[in-house]
C-alpha cells in the first residue's frame, strides 16, 4: 500500500494541485476535475498496489473534488492502483 499525504489546501484548484503533488502526477495534469479523474485512473508511474490519499480533514475537501475522488475510487477499484481516500489519524 502506498499512503500519500495530501497537503492542506483551500479551494478546488489548490486541492487538486495538492493531490497531484501527493501522487507525483505528470506535468500534463491540468488542475481540473476531468484531469484529476484521469490521473487517478492511471497512476502507471507508481509501483503497483493500493494508493491511499490521506487528508488531515477530508471534510474541508471541496465537494466537487470529493465527488471526483469517488469516481476515481470506483473506476480504479479493479486496477493495479486502486485509489481510496482516508483521514490522517
Amino acid at each position: 500500500m502506498s499512503a500519500r499525504d495530501v497537503a492542506a489546501a483551500s479551494g478546488k484548484h489548490d486541492t487538486i494541485r495538492a493531490i497531484y503533488a501527493a501522487v507525483d502526477a505528470p506535468d500534463w495534469a491540468a488542475p481540473n476535475l476531468d484531469a484529476l479523474i484521469d490521473v487517478l485512473r492511471d497512476l502507471s508511474w507508481l509501483p503497483p498496489g493500493p494508493v491511499v490519499l490521506r487528508f488531515a480533514d477530508p471534510a474541508v475537501v471541496p465537494p466537487e473534488v470529493r465527488a471526483a475522488l469517488a469516481i476515481a475510487e470506483e473506476d480504479s477499484a479493479a486496477t493495479d492502483h486502486p485509489v481510496t481516500m482516508h483521514r490522517i489519524r
